[in-house]
């Protein structure tokens, strides 16, 4: 059984042996050699690799990937052969400071064991499980190696070069109750064939390569998808992106690193794009062009917008000197993540069948798993396994219904194609709340491995990425300037840089630059610094912060990388990002299917319904009618933005001008809530594309009230039960409405509340439970990050009985609750 399907994206299996002359000379010399040492190889490897020299005409590499790793495979055996087992030691390197190497290994026959590995010291005496995790059994592989001598493999593997868990295709030859062995890592590998197939076009057809290379510009595309280095100050204008989620060429001047050519953002040619590289790349431009000279290819890492997200991400990139020209190619780190955990759950059932799903899915519930595959059956979507959200497993999966296009369509390509790419909103295990999610779907043998990320988390990942990168490029002084001026910044993503005693930049504050100023932390400066030192460089933090665009209390999200001897961090208000997520979402269902509209019907139910959803509703930016709603059909041809115009807290000629200017606003304005039967104020985030508003927003005592009651739950994980319950049951002088109380279920006992319990003759839990079905709704806490409960209860402000919501979480078996009353709605 093979799983090549599944890394079909890869393009590996097209290029499989096949060899470049100068590679298959010097691999047909080495067989030469071996061989009239009296050294045995497999049936038919001699003569295919000999005759390579023959059936390929010269590349403009001088290697092939492939006979590169056969080559290093030959070269391992001869170095037994000369020196017994003394040969382990000349495999293994004297340090672990490589770049795109191909490396070998060798592992002990019968026990798996590595004796020698030349990337990894420290792998020697470990029995690593790629083999056990392989594209086929391992009876099979041991099997076909007695049979044939040597065999291909594919199986997930640390890249030393980048850190990260890749799908890698190895050689393998038995000899001497050894496993020799060498691979190369197939991400990498197609970004290399990218690379050679634009250098081959170059060389066959000249600089009209370039115009083949580059597509039409025609479209416009937000100006906050441009950067300001590149594209507004070099004065570009109009821009086009490509969107796709294949990789994809681009051609720079060796001279001044100008664009000759771009296949996703055509506008780029004649300027210089590659400030990225030159400003933010993983080392100084001066030793990048430095390798360039002497390797012609080397692996670069900078951020840049992948156009499959309209986001800047951490890109890999290959770079390699041709004559006057760089040819170049990357992949986007945060999508090959996800590309390999689904390849490895893939590679993983291809091994041990169905009890693969039981090694994917944990017992419980892991919040600090952000990233996991999990598994669908192909027909009834049912969930078969789930890395993050075990409990899910038996459930029948609903993202695909609510993705960014039908699922008939979804279900189609991956039958037709090697994967697909999707969007829909999801259940964030870091923030217990709906948030946009890419993700990467599969099919293979009748089920759809997955596996995706969130688009919040990977927005703040990507400004500490640029941060740091610019820092390695630039060194502190200029990075420290880059961030201050606000040119990282993404909206009201920023990042900022500090140690446990001062801050050093900060893209919105600068004024707060200098020692670390008092704060109530749910962690302390110092104790975030360890815990990042204690997560190997770079840690998630969550904590309460009162939002200055609110009054009110909100969570942030943090993302803390350490490098060097400072502490580069971002964040995002959970709320914010929330609402952004449903716009992304908006927008991503309107660029899947604009044709004969059918994007309005996606976004719109054919009927009202009432939800605590995050959802998106779409304006014409002409005279702000509403184009698609997302729980109101009725509402669609009207002008929804009376509201907006009369009770916005900004005059609305701001809002539509920030909208003109800068593509995007927030707008604060009163609303009804339909869940309280109240006016509120809602908070609404506004952006424009293409002639349209796509907007979402949430309520903000909802969010307040969210926020208290996850305060306490992360209080509660910091300092522990007794001191939180102490903290909840201080009640202050003046009765507040907004108070939280924590309840153990299975008594009804209120353990702690910060309100007077004796203004009234029933408790909040009583009042819930008498409305509620308490078993259903400890259920619904069970599965979900939370739930609202609405009852009637008296207001220790007013002491009116009057209509209370309350925002309840289940956290280590008792139950968080926090909650407003109805004459709070305008306070």
């Amino acid at each position: 059984m093979s799983v090549r399907r599944c890394c079909g994206r890869h393009k590996a299996q097209s290029h499989a042996g096949i060899g470049r002359a100068g590679s298959a000379s010097l691999l047909a010399v080495m067989v030469a050699v071996v061989a009239l040492s009296g050294f045995a190889f497999p049936p038919g490897l001699a003569a295919e690799d000999a005759m390579m020299a023959y059936d390929e005409q010269p590349r403009f590499d001088e290697d092939s990937i492939e006979s590169r790793v056969q080559a290093a495979v030959i070269e391992a055996l001869m170095l037994y052969w000369d020196n017994g087992a003394g040969a382990f030691d000349m495999i293994a390197p004297e340090d672990i400071s490589h770049t795109d190497m191909i490396y070998p290994f060798v592992l002990n026959a019968t026990t798996l064991e590595t004796v020698a590995n030349g990337a990894y010291l420290d792998f020697a005496g470990a029995i690593p499980d790629t083999l056990t995790a392989a594209d086929r059994p391992l009876e099979r592989i041991m099997a076909d190696m007695h049979r044939d001598g040597g065999t291909w493999v594919e199986y997930m593997a640390s890249n030393p070069d980048n850190g990260l868990i890749q799908l890698k295709r190895s050689w393998l030859y038995l000899h001497g109750g050894y496993i020799f062995g060498s691979g190369h890592y197939l991400p990498e590998s197609q970004v290399k064939y990218v690379v050679e197939d634009a250098v081959r076009l170059f060389e066959s057809r000249g600089v009209e390569a370039f115009d083949i290379i580059t597509p039409d510009a025609e479209v416009e595309i937000p100006t906050h998808l441009i950067d300001r280095e590149e594209g507004r100050d070099a004065g570009l204008g109009a821009n086009v992106v490509v969107h796709t989620a294949d990789l994809y060429p681009f051609v720079l001047n060796a001279t001044d690193w100008s664009t000759v050519a771009h296949a996703t953002i055509p506008s780029r040619v004649g300027t210089c794009c590659s400030y990225a590289i030159q400003h933010g790349g993983d080392r100084p431009i001066e030793v990048i062009i430095e390798d360039l000279r002497s390797d012609k290819g080397t692996w670069v890492e900078y951020v840049f917008i992948n156009p499959a997200t309209d986001t800047k991400q951490l890109k890999r990139a290959w770079l390699y000197l041709h004559g006057d020209y760089i040819f170049g190619s990357g992949y986007y780190l945060q999508d090959s993540r996800v590309q390999s955990l689904v390849d490895e759950a893939i590679h993983l059932y291809a091994a041990r069948g169905t009890d693969a799903f039981g090694a994917i899915t944990p017992e419980t519930t892991d919040i600090l798993v952000l990233q996991s595959p999990f598994v669908l059956h192909g027909t009834t979507l049912e969930v078969v396994a789930h890395g993050i959200f075990p409990n899910l497993v038996g459930t029948t999966d609903q993202h695909l219904r609510e993705a960014d296009r039908s699922m008939e369509r979804i279900i189609n390509e991956l039958q037709t194609q090697e994967g697909a790419w999707v969007w829909y909103m999801s259940r964030s295990a870091g923030t217990q709340t709906d948030q946009l999610t890419r993700t990467y779907l599969s099919m293979y043998d009748g089920y759809i491995f997955g596996a995706g990320y969130s688009m919040p988390d990977s927005r703040v990942q990507s400004v500490v990425d640029q941060a740091v990168y610019t820092y390695k490029s630039d060194g502190d002084a200029a990075a420290f300037t880059e961030i201050n001026s606000g040119a990282m910044n993404d909206l009201d993503i920023y990042p900022l840089v500090r140690d446990n005693t001062n801050i050093y930049a900060h893209g919105t504050l600068p004024d707060l630059i200098g020692p670390l100023p008092q704060a109530t932390l749910a962690r302390s400066y110092e104790a975030s610094w360890n815990a990042a030192v204690e997560g190997g460089g770079v840690v998630w933090s969550q904590y309460t912060f009162k939002s200055p665009y609110t009054g009110t209390d909100q969570i942030k999200r943090a993302w803390l990388s350490l490098h060097d001897k400072y502490l580069f961090i971002s964040t995002y208000t959970v709320a914010d990002a929330d609402v952004r997520s449903a716009v992304d979402y908006a927008v991503f269902v309107y660029e899947s299917n604009k044709e004969n509209n059918a994007w309005v019907d996606v976004i719109t139910p054919p009927e009202r319904r009432i939800t605590d959803r995050m959802y998106p509703f779409v304006l014409n930016a002409a005279d702000w009618s509403t184009l698609a709603h997302g729980t109101n059909p009725t509402l669609v041809g009207t002008c929804c933005s009376d509201a907006i115009r009369s009770t916005s807290t900004v005059p609305f000629e701001d809002v539509a001008t920030a909208l003109e200017n800068d593509g995007n606003a927030w707008v604060t304005y009163v609303f009804e809530n339909p869940d309280i039967g109240a006016d509120q104020y809602k908070r609404t985030y506004l952006e424009m594309r293409d002639g349209l508003i796509f907007g979402s927003g949430y309520y903000v005592l909802d969010s307040q009230v969210q926020s208290i009651a996850y305060g306490w739950v992360l209080t509660y994980d910091n300092i522990g039960r007794d001191a939180t319950l102490e903290r909840i049951s201080v009640v202050p002088e003046a009765a507040p409405s907004k108070y939280s109380f924590v309840v153990e279920p299975e008594t009804g006992n209120i353990l702690a509340q910060g309100a007077d319990a004796n203004l009234s003759n029933t408790s909040d839990w009583e009042a819930i439970a008498s409305g509620l079905n308490v078993a259903e709704l400890l259920e619904t806490l069970d599965a979900e990050a939370g739930a609202w409960a609405n009852y009637v209860l008296t207001n220790p402000v007013t002491g009116e009985v009057e209509n209370k919501r309350a925002w309840l979480i289940l956290h280590d078996g008792l139950v968080f609750g926090s909650g407003y009353y109805s004459s709070d709605s305008l306070t």
